[in-house]
């Protein structure tokens, strides 16, 4: 109970006596505020000359110490002073007629203490409002989801109403802004606690005949006590159809607009039934009439408070959703641009993408094992998607002829020395024939020296034949014999400035040897592939090309990490890989599936100039050679194997299209 003060002379202020120790009297604010120190809430009736005496003290000291929530002050006047008194003591809380009687003091600490218990109980209902409403707002604009974001905007507005139904309904603006007529609702959800609701998304006009489109059109909220008698003059009707067929009885509604930062209404929460407690079911029938009232005007301000907090989080989580499906979209334009200079590999980095993102959600399932403790969020499985789709982005960087290179010889560069030995077998055949002419109009033109002019002739003709042979045998993207390779390397070669140098080397020069350039001869004598080390080198230089081309994008932050994981999809787990050379602990985790993905699929996919499509299997055990030989990480392809990523159905399907 609140303690009685009395600042001033209680005889003065009070007519009758008071129980021993009922009350303290006090002569001063600070002997006040020492009687009040840390002993709860007090009733001060105090004398109005006392107050005056210490007017600018006491109403400095009420707001500044928190004592209006603890202290009912109250003046004690004469009745002809009554209001002059209210004037110069704006702060006292109440005045009371000299003398107060005790009775009517007890009157008055009574009232005191229940408003002051009424104030603490209306100021937690708000404390608790308002603490539900951040909550809310939280989740929401963490869901991203529109389909769960609509889901729990509905829920939660439920839930804070104490609504047994609701639905909720989006706008949908015609594309001509001016068209008003292409305006429609789209009934996106429904919820129902106590009878099953057969929900199939629908749309409908955007009029005021329906009480949604009411409220969206003028953005009023509207609070029916009984939805099958709405205010007289309504331009709506509620429909019953729902309740004829469920059984159940639509009675209070209260619809809110869903307004957006801009004031405009982009949405509608319709909410049913209004229970008394939150977890009755309102079946049968019959305790909808016990069990379901109005809802409140704090309702209605809960409801419409929570209505702008969805609008607001279902317009971000919408504009996030294009934002993305943009951002898709021209991560895969860019792939495809990289695919059209290198049409050999089409298809690839899709490929490689569904594998990577299907082995991290195998891993990030796991619950036993040495990757049971490793977990990603939907954005680190999207962030690992994107860097698998740009993984090789950087052959854009990369000269074209290059790429495309199917043979050790460039395609022009093989024309030239086709062309060259046509000319060298027709320069022989010409020095041939006028070497016998020479040999008849002399007078020389033995049998025997003839025939020694057609033997050299065609020891020439044929050693050309063979050379030429050897070089389209060699430029097959073939492993090399020993022995031919020996035969090249060991070859005279006419060595030449710069390229220009030789392209403007004449043709008839050719005619004598050496019939092959340094250049030709060191692409000839290519082991394995098509590629010269400083072509392989061109060609690896795509992964720093792919970071540094990433790395100037604006990620957000979810993102971040994308060009790291693109930059080490070539790493090895032993320093063996580049660009960099990393070891195990500094490749990232998703950079090592996206390398087991890349690699399975380079091995299974159509033949390449530079190697034959191998057979699942025949990859799968190439990638245990490499884990054994410390190259791979083992626990990765175990899961990789285990789960059967490489027969996901849409990796399939890709791999079968491109056969």
């Amino acid at each position: 109970m609140a303690q009685l003060l009395i600042w001033g002379e209680t005889r003065e202020l009070l007519s009758g006596d008071l129980p021993k120790g009922a009350a303290t009297e006090v002569a001063s604010l600070a002997a006040l505020q020492k009687a009040l120190d840390g002993r709860g809430p007090a009733l001060v009736l105090a004398d109005p000359s006392r107050l005056e005496a210490e007017k600018d003290a006491v109403e400095a000291w009420l707001p500044r110490a928190g004592a209006r929530a603890n202290v009912v002050l109250l003046a004690v006047a004469d009745a002809v002073e009554d209001e002059e008194l209210r004037r110069r003591l704006p702060f006292v809380d109440d005045l009371l007629l000299r003398p107060v009687t005790t009775e009517r003091l007890l009157e008055r600490t009574i009232e005191a203490i229940h408003g002051r218990r009424t104030a603490e109980r209306d100021l937690r209902r708000k404390h608790d409002d308002l603490s539900q409403l951040n909550k809310i707002g939280v989740a929401l604009s963490a869901e991203r989801d529109i389909d769960k974001l609509l889901e729990l905007i509905l829920l939660k507005s439920r839930e804070i109403t104490a609504a047994d139904a609701g639905s909720l309904y989006i706008v949908q603006r015609a594309k001509d802004a001016g068209d008003a007529n292409g305006d429609h609702l789209r009934f996106e959800l429904a919820q129902n606690d106590s009878v099953d609701v057969p929900f199939q998304k629908s749309t409908m006009p955007l009029d005021e005949t329906s009480i949604a489109g009411h409220v969206a059109l003028t953005g009023r909220t509207v609070n029916v006590p009984d939805a099958y008698h709405p205010p007289r003059g309504s331009p709506y009707t509620i429909s019953r159809s729902f309740d004829e067929k469920s059984g159940y009885r639509s009675k209070s509604m209260l619809v809110v607009p869903m307004r957006d930062h801009k004031d405009v209404v982009i949405g509608v929460v319709q909410l049913i039934n209004k229970k008394r407690g939150r977890s009755v079911k309102l079946q049968p029938i019959s305790r909808i009439e016990r069990e379901v009232i109005p809802f409140t005007a704090v309702d209605e301000n809960l409801a419409r408070s929570l209505a702008s907090q969805a609008a607001v989080a279902f317009q971000n989580a919408d504009l996030i959703g294009r934002i993305r499906t943009l951002f898709d979209q021209f991560i895969r334009r860019a792939v495809a641009a990289v695919e059209l200079r290198d049409p050999i590999t089409a298809g690839h980095s899709e490929r490689v993408a569904i594998l990577s993102v299907g082995l991290i959600n195998k891993v990030d399932a796991a619950s036993a094992g040495p990757l049971a403790e490793l977990r990603f969020s939907r954005d680190q499985v999207e962030e690992l998607r994107y860097a698998a789709l740009l993984h090789d982005f950087g052959k854009v960087a990369v000269q074209e002829k290059v790429l495309g290179k199917r043979k050790k010889l460039y395609a022009t560069r093989l024309v030239a020395v086709r062309q060259r030995f046509a000319y060298i077998a027709r320069a022989l055949e010409v020095d041939y024939l006028t070497k016998r002419l020479e040999a008849i109009t002399s007078g020389k033109a033995t049998e025997a020296t003839l025939g020694a002019l057609m033997t050299e002739y065609e020891r020439r003709r044929d050693e050309a034949d063979r050379l030429l042979k050897a070089i389209l045998a060699a430029n097959e993207p073939t492993v090399v014999e020993e022995e031919m390779l020996r035969a090249f390397v060991d070859l005279p070669t006419r060595l030449f400035e710069s390229y220009e140098q030789e392209e403007r080397f004449p043709v008839e020069e050719w005619a004598q040897a050496p019939h092959l350039s340094s250049a030709e001869v060191e692409a000839l004598s290519i082991r394995k592939g098509t590629l010269t080390d400083k072509e392989r080198e061109e060609i690896n230089s795509h992964v720093s090309h792919t970071y540094e081309f990433l790395a100037r994008l604006p990620w957000t932050g979810e993102f971040r990490r994308i060009p790291e994981i693109a930059w080490a999809h070539h790493e090895k787990l032993d320093g063996s890989g580049y660009p960099r050379g990393l070891r195990a602990a500094e490749i990232p985790v998703q950079s090592k599936m996206m390398t087991i993905a890349d690699i399975y699929d380079a091995l299974v996919a159509q033949d390449r100039p530079y190697k034959k499509a191998v057979s699942p299997e025949r990859a799968l055990g190439i990638l245990q050679g490499d884990v054994s030989k410390g190259l791979l990480d083992g626990d990765l392809f175990r899961v990789f194997v285990e789960a059967r990523i490489y027969d996901l159905p849409e990796f399939k399907a890709l791999i079968k299209r491109r056969i």
